[in-house]
C-alpha cells in the first residue's frame, strides 16, 4: 500500500529546509542558481536545522530501490528522485546559503537552490509517482498540456522552488483537465533526465505524460 504523500515525498523533507525559507535562504547573495551536474558540490560544516518541518527524509537503503511491476511500471516516491549522497549536498549548499544571508542585509529575491543531478537508473522507465500540479499553460476550460509536478502544494509559487531534481517538467499530448490544483494526483509517465528552465523552477526531470489519477491511499 502506498505511503501517503507528505510521507512519499522525502525529499519533501526538503520541506525541512524548503519550508523554512526565510531563515535558510540566500537572500541578495550568490544568485547564480542551481547547480549543473558538471559543478562541484560545495563543502561546508554541518549544521543542525530545525524549522519545525513534521520529518526528515532518510537515506535510502540499496535494497529498497523500487523494480519494474508486471506492467513495466515503476512506483516511486520523491526520495527516489534524488541521486546517491544528493540530500547531503543539497544540506550543504543550504546551510552555505543561510551563513550568505546571515552576511546580507538587504534582502533580494530568493534563489532556487540545488544540482540538476539526476538518478540514472531511474532514465528511460515508465514510472509512477505522488505530486502536485502546477500548470504552466493553464486555459480557461481548465486543460493543460504541460506542468510541473512538485512535491507539496505551493512550491514554486507561495515558497522558493525545490532543488531541480525535485521538480518534473510533464507534457501530455493530449490536454489533461484539472478541476482542484490543491488536490495531489498519481502521474504515469516515461521519465527523462531532460532538463527544463522555467520562471517557476526549473526541473532537472521531463516526464512524457501516459496517464493521472486522483491520489489514493
Amino acid at each position: 500500500m502506498p505511503r501517503p504523500i507528505f510521507i512519499v515525498a522525502g525529499a519533501v523533507a526538503l520541506a525541512a529546509l524548503i519550508g523554512g525559507v526565510t531563515a535558510i535562504l540566500l537572500l541578495g547573495g550568490d544568485n547564480s542558481g542551481p547547480a549543473r551536474p558538471s559543478e562541484a558540490p560545495v563543502e561546508a560544516e554541518a549544521q543542525n536545522v530545525d524549522d519545525g518541518a513534521p520529518l526528515a527524509a532518510e537515506p535510502l537503503e540499496p535494497e529498497a530501490f523500487p523494480e519494474p511491476d508486471e506492467n513495466g511500471i515503476t512506483t516511486i516516491n520523491w526520495d527516489h528522485l534524488l541521486p546517491e549522497g544528493e540530500m547531503e549536498r543539497i544540506e550543504t549548499l543550504y546551510r552555505v546559503a543561510q551563513s550568505m544571508n546571515e552576511m546580507d542585509h538587504f534582502g533580494g529575491q530568493m534563489p532556487q537552490i540545488g544540482t540538476f543531478n539526476v538518478e540514472q537508473r531511474l532514465i528511460g522507465r515508465t514510472i509512477r509517482m505522488p505530486g502536485f500540479i502546477l500548470p504552466l499553460d493553464l486555459q480557461p476550460e481548465g486543460d493543460i498540456t504541460e506542468f510541473l509536478l512538485v512535491p507539496y502544494f505551493g512550491a514554486c509559487v507561495h515558497t522558493p522552488p525545490p532543488p531541480p531534481n525535485q521538480i518534473v517538467y510533464v507534457t501530455s499530448d493530449t490536454p489533461v483537465v484539472v478541476e482542484e490544483l490543491w488536490a495531489p494526483v498519481w502521474v504515469t509517465g516515461t521519465l527523462s533526465g531532460d532538463a527544463h528552465d522555467n520562471d517557476l523552477g526549473d526541473a532537472a526531470y521531463t516526464l512524457s505524460l501516459i496517464s493521472h489519477e486522483p491520489y489514493e491511499f
